[in-house]
């Protein structure tokens, strides 16, 4: 255990670092908050689930298309800048879909104002990961990557929360004005720290390179890329099936969805704090096969209790995954396009995820849960396999 602390406060010692991690938790707070907070605020608002959907689903939509510009801007200009010009154009966007909120019921103007309200995200998320990717000391970077893991775990617990306290006492469009305070006070955090700033610095006085240079792109992060958004087709997945699961025992699904939020966050901590042996490819594969395995699991539709078992092991083996996942796109990256990179990783989760809990929906519709199941546990067993075929960090250092 003295190790495992000993480790963090290696990583947290950090010239800067407890500025980003702070900023990297209001950024994820966001993702916990904004997505529910406008699906209750669109429900209320139209009287209709449909209608929310798709007013929630155009926020994710524009959010996940307009990270890769965000970071490719942050790569080009530095990240204060982008910072501070996302920050005004979310709080504009917020207050127009807030002003749109009260004055009209009309689905069209509420979903075009979610959508820019998304595509305003401010790049925090991104900006954190190129910085943790920035620290030499590889022991101290995978602590700092698994610190991330963990973060964004815990605040898939504490963010529904806070939105359902909000709700409880006034109309679900404070709960957006709140996400949208937290998201700016982060990316104003994070453009005040010594990291920024030196960030910023190194791309101001690095010389012009071509874009396909600065973009970076090889083989080996497409690949990274495909277990990323394979691995989001199977969290989707799950949640949905989940919550079929759920019904057919006749329980809450939020149970079962806190066990998996629960297992993610104690398997990140120890992942930051312990010597895993094996390459990060090996690792990646074998977090998604046990993931993978255990979904299928559910097949068999278990009852409650050995269900929490489950997902809090589902949770725990999908935990680790997404700091080992955000390592080699940092590995095999070149420094002059880290950011957009890590933006094309917030794409490819996005857009994975929607793709799972549609498809696992369409198939549950169809067939039962037991698909939904069989789905999610046959996308992340290919996630596995497709990681396995990634190349060692130095192969892609010296490809790039």
């Amino acid at each position: 255990m003295r190790s495992m602390l000993n480790r963090y406060r290696t990583a947290l010692v950090i010239p800067g670092m407890p500025r980003v991690i702070a900023a990297a938790f209001t950024a994820y707070l966001l993702s916990g908050m904004m997505n529910l907070s406008l699906l209750l605020a669109a429900q209320r608002i139209t009287g209709s689930f449909a209608a929310a959907g798709l007013v929630a689903g155009a926020y994710a939509a524009a959010l996940a298309f307009a990270a890769p510009f965000w970071g490719r801007l942050v790569d080009r200009k530095g990240p204060r800048g982008p910072l501070l010009w996302a920050v005004g154009a979310q709080a504009t966007m917020v207050a127009v879909f807030v002003v749109a909120g009260t004055s009209t019921s009309d689905t069209a103007v509420l979903l075009i104002a979610a959508g820019l309200t998304g595509a305003c995200t401010p790049p925090t998320s991104t900006v954190a990961r190129r910085v943790m990717a920035a620290v030499p000391d590889e022991a101290a970077q995978r602590t700092l990557f698994a610190l991330s893991g963990f973060i964004t775990e815990a605040v898939f617990i504490i963010g529904p929360l806070v939105v359902a306290v909000i709700v409880l006492v006034v109309h679900p469009l404070w709960a957006i004005g709140v996400a949208a305070v937290a998201s700016g006070a982060g990316a104003l955090i994070l453009r005040g720290s010594t990291a920024a700033r030196r960030l910023d610095l190194e791309i101001v006085q690095r010389p012009a390179t071509g874009s396909s240079r600065t973009a970076g792109w090889n083989a080996a992060q497409i690949r990274v890329l495909g277990v990323i958004a394979l691995g989001a087709v199977a969290i989707g997945g799950v949640q949905v099936s989940v919550v079929a699961h759920a019904q057919v025992l006749g329980t809450s699904e939020g149970v079962f969805v806190a066990a998996l939020a629960v297992g993610g966050v104690v398997a990140s901590f120890l992942y930051g704090g312990m010597a895993v042996p094996g390459s990060l490819p090996v690792q990646l594969a074998t977090f998604l096969a046990l993931y993978g395995a255990l979904i299928l699991t559910l097949a068999l539709a278990p009852v409650f209790a050995i269900s929490i078992v489950l997902m809090l092991l589902i949770g725990a083996a999908t935990g680790p995954a997404d700091g080992i996942e955000a390592m080699l796109i940092g590995q095999y990256t070149p420094p002059a396009g880290q950011s957009q990179a890590f933006a094309v990783l917030v794409t490819a989760n996005w857009i994975g995820f929607a793709l799972g809990s549609a498809s696992a929906g369409a198939v549950i519709e169809r067939v039962g849960p037991a698909a939904g199941v069989v789905l999610a546990g046959a996308a992340a067993l290919v996630a596995a396999a497709l990681a396995l075929f990634s190349r060692a960090p130095r192969d892609a250092a010296a490809a790039a």
